[in-house]
């Protein structure tokens, strides 16, 4: 009697320590919503703002792409970015800045102040050399991007109306090879998104109105309507730490 509850208590014991050691529960962690965002190569500068907004929601896993205007597909990307009015295949659009054309040319230029006659004659050509409207000895580069590009035609429609570039016009195929260029080139004169400007380069002058027909907004578009994540990635870009990034380099989009 007396080993028999010796052992019962042995095994007591032996189960108890047992209990004691097993491991706690693990609590598998969901997994981050993956998005995709398409952004066209005139909205590079918005990927800083991306990237902070990925990092402040651990919840979702972002994918960035690089997509050409044309190429964009709601069916291979959760949203797009998009540099202009809402396009009419985009069933839902979101403002998270305003953006402008801006004029620039090179910093040894001494031509810093345009009409709209001058900027319509210089684009399309009818102006080859600076010396024909200032003191400035050299020939005149203009700088373009490549055909179908949004930039092209909204500056085509404020500038030119119904006339084309120039047939000598030297092509950019987006806003960064663009600024290199009207850089290296003392004769070049280029337009670019205001969110590209840098510290080198200065925007010329030209008339207010022009100025206003040349601003577009900064969209966010979407072909469903936005499921958690993607209202989180939308609410940061808008309002939150996204849209701080943004301010730096855009303008606030109306209220």
């Amino acid at each position: 009697m007396h080993r028999t509850r010796i052992r019962f208590f042995q095994l007591f014991l032996l189960a108890g320590i047992a209990s004691c050691s097993l491991p706690p529960t693990a609590t598998i962690p969901a997994s981050p919503q993956p998005i995709r965002v398409a952004l066209s190569p005139a909205l590079e500068p918005v990927r800083d703002a991306l990237h902070v907004c990925a990092v402040s929601l651990p919840g979702i896993a972002l994918i960035v792409d690089q997509v050409p205007e044309s190429a964009y597909d709601f069916n291979s990307s959760d949203i797009v970015l998009w540099w202009g009015n809402k396009p009419d295949d985009a069933s839902f659009a979101f403002q998270i800045a305003e953006d402008e054309l801006l004029v620039i040319v090179n910093p040894d230029n001494l031509n810093t102040e345009f009409t709209s006659s001058e900027l319509s004659a210089i684009f399309n050509g009818r102006i080859a050399h600076w010396t024909e409207f200032s003191i400035f000895d050299d020939q005149v580069s203009v700088w373009i991007y490549p055909e179908g590009s949004i930039l092209n035609k909204v500056f085509k429609s404020a500038v030119l109306g119904e006339q084309g570039y120039s047939r000598l016009s030297h092509l950019a195929p987006s806003p960064g090879p663009m600024l290199e260029e009207i850089s290296a080139d003392p004769g070049a004169i280029g337009f670019i998104p205001r969110g590209w400007m840098t510290n080198d380069l200065s925007a010329a002058e030209i008339d207010p109105a022009l100025q206003i027909s040349l601003r577009r907004p900064v969209l966010a578009l979407l072909n469903s309507e936005p499921k958690t994540g993607v209202q989180e990635l939308l609410a940061c870009l808008q309002t939150g730490d996204g849209q701080e990034i943004l301010k730096t380099k855009y303008d606030q989009p109306p209220n």
